[in-house]
């Protein structure tokens, strides 16, 4: 799949640059507007026109800030672009601000829109642009597969918005499926992580020491290929959990997903089981931190902080369940 020249850099990751977690925030830009309170999660139920204006008055407010491509926004014009000429030409033909026109360009082309992208671009001094993206030969929502590129999953998501289309999510999902269990396990721990605490990936009060594991168990900093596919598989977790809350299609998609395919339900079932018994761990830390009277608070503070350090470097479920025997002793 050719690269989107426009969307987000991902900065190279020297033995000088330790910083991952940083990284990661820049990871999911458009997941995290796409699970605002916004009118757009449910546009696909009632598809007012009204809606789309907020969503571009919002996109226009980011364009003093904008630091990467708003990939959900992306998506979901594109969907609106690709099954409706009459709602596309009414967008095109009001938008006042250059950027969202740049926004739009790009949108037609992930719409599968070449000519009328180039059309576009051609009447609002944006040809050099169009040229970009017809040089990368960006590809079009229709081949969007998401591996190793996180905004990938954003530009689904923003497509289902528009059109409610299941298929789109599991698109998105299949990205597991094709995944050694290993990388399923990462994936899976790191969407827990970013779903409790965000995009840290650490407890308040804990090093954050997951990502720098992720780093040096994929070698990122030779090749971030392997690593950014555990970012990839994690975001979309994250994102798809998130949106699950209040769209019943995608907390559809997403349960029939991991059940029906036995490897993946397993290792769902012990990642889920192992994050569990991560926040046990992390409450009694805390609860001993300060406040340890006696030797049978001092060894549960302990076992407990090497249960959660094997956890947040990347330990199996059982051996960071393991210190947990210990409280039976």
């Amino acid at each position: 799949m050719s690269r989107n020249p426009v969307s987000v850099r991902f900065p190279k990751l020297t033995a000088a640059r330790v910083a991952i977690a940083p990284m990661i925030v820049q990871l999911c830009p458009g997941a995290a507007f796409a699970a605002g309170d916004g009118c757009m999660a449910s546009y696909y139920r009632a598809k007012s026109p009204a809606c789309v204006d907020d969503t571009l008055a919002q996109l226009r407010q980011m364009a003093a800030n904008r630091q990467a491509e708003p990939s959900t926004i992306i998506g979901f014009l594109a969907e609106l672009f690709r099954t409706s000429p009459r709602e596309r030409e009414r967008i095109l033909g009001a938008e006042p601000s250059d950027y969202v026109k740049s926004v739009e360009v790009v949108s037609l082309y992930r719409a599968g829109l070449p000519d009328e992208a180039q059309k576009f671009a051609a009447t609002n001094n944006l040809s050099s642009l169009s040229d970009k993206l017809r040089a990368a030969r960006i590809a079009p929502l229709d081949a969007v597969k998401p591996s190793s590129i996180p905004s990938d999953n954003d530009l689904l998501i923003g497509a289902y918005m528009a059109s409610g289309d299941p298929a789109l999510i599991r698109r998105i999902l299949d990205n597991y499926a094709s995944a050694d269990d290993a990388m399923v396990s990462h994936g899976l721990r790191v969407g827990f992580m970013m779903s409790k605490f965000g995009p840290g990936l650490a407890a308040k009060g804990r090093d954050a020491v997951m990502a720098k594991a992720l780093c040096e168990k994929y070698e990122c900093k030779t090749d971030q290929t392997k690593f950014l596919r555990v970012m990839t598989l994690g975001t979309a977790l994250w994102s798809l959990q998130s949106l699950s809350a209040q769209d019943e299609g995608i907390k559809k998609t997403l349960s029939e997903f991991f059940s029906r395919d036995a490897r993946l339900k397993n290792l769902f079932g012990a990642e889920q089981a192992a994050f569990g018994n991560y926040m046990t761990a992390i409450m009694l830390v805390s609860t001993f931190r300060k406040d340890r009277t006696g030797t049978d608070q001092d060894r549960t503070f302990e076992l407990m902080s090497k249960s959660a350090s094997i956890y947040e470097n990347l330990g199996s479920g059982n051996d960071a369940f393991e210190p947990f025997q210990g409280l039976k002793k």
